[in-house]
């Protein structure tokens, strides 16, 4: 019917199908509804400039989690870990944050002993300052930050971006000990660089970047544990690290500790083994074959 209508060849029809893959930007239903029960309430800003909002994902294969955005306009309110993500203005989101008065929600809760989590930019938002000296993300040349950690970070003009390794600090204070020395990979994307002001410990050695050795500390600490940032999206993408870390806030709770976490990476390589599948069986590959020799030369 399609080539009588169009006069030209016509080489499948792709069905629709519910495929579970990384969406392609932050226009997603995902920030709408979350994943509304569970035993552990996790609470993640969505940030006006909010990138890499796919770190989150593996959250919603974990048992016992509700997972909720915090959408402009709405309130925090109580939670057991709040995750502030990566973004793609760091200072214009910090600056938005604290015009709607999340600054003290946040405060509020560190106050009452909840986990506070920042990735990336978010992790750059809990320190004590935040500096643009080159004008990277706007006209603001500093801002102070929420002050949770004892961190200074400066943007700068040249972006880190790789894929990374690295192990989990031994240091850690004593909460976080069930995640010591465990290995996490993952991605850097960023332009600023933070350094540690006073007593706070470093997160994470990096050792591995784009396969290449380096030896460079990542992210900062909280004295009690927790408050904690990190550079490294896609952590919770690494089922041990995940586990070991949702066991820790259910015990905090009260709650038995989890046997086991979905391997989300091995979830996700299977959903896009299914859409090639999908796509190949509604196609005419061997017709899609014959056009790709026909301009190979060409």
């Amino acid at each position: 019917m399609l080539e009588n209508i169009i006069q030209k060849e016509v080489l499948g029809v792709i069905p629709y199908m519910d495929v579970k893959i990384d969406e392609e930007d932050s226009v997603t239903e995902s920030f709408s509804h979350g994943k509304e029960e569970g035993e552990v309430d996790i609470a993640v800003l969505k940030l006006p400039h909010i990138s890499n909002f796919t770190d989150f994902d593996p959250l919603t294969k974990v048992p016992g989690i509700r997972l909720r955005y915090i959408n402009r306009g709405e309130r925090i309110g109580d939670c057991d870990v709040l995750i502030i993500p990566g973004t793609k203005n760091t200072i214009g989101d910090l600056k938005v944050l604290k015009d709607y008065g999340l600054d003290k929600e946040i405060l509020n809760l560190r106050e009452k002993g909840k986990f506070i989590i920042g990735i990336c930019g978010g992790f750059q938002m809990l320190g004590k300052v935040i500096k643009d000296p080159y004008h990277v993300e706007g006209e603001i040349e500093e801002i102070e930050g929420l002050g949770l950690l004892d961190v200074e970070t400066v943007i700068e003009k040249e972006k880190i971006t790789s894929d990374t390794l690295a192990f989990i600090k031994e240091e850690l204070p004593d909460i976080l000990s069930p995640l010591k020395g465990l290995s996490i990979t993952g991605y850097e994307i960023h332009m600023g660089k933070s350094r540690i002001l006073g007593e706070n410990k470093h997160f994470s050695d990096i050792i591995l970047r784009n396969k290449e050795k380096v030896r460079e500390l990542d992210g900062a600490v909280s004295k009690d544990g927790k408050v904690f940032g990190t550079y490294i999206h896609g952590i919770f993408e690494n089922s041990v690290f995940t586990k070991e870390f949702i066991n820790i806030v259910r015990r905090e709770k009260g709650l038995a500790p989890l046997e086991e976490v979905i391997n989300y990476r091995e979830f996700r390589e299977k959903e896009y083994d299914r859409l090639a599948d999908i796509v190949r069986n509604s196609l005419d590959m061997d017709r899609i074959y014959q056009i790709m020799e026909r301009y190979r030369d060409r």
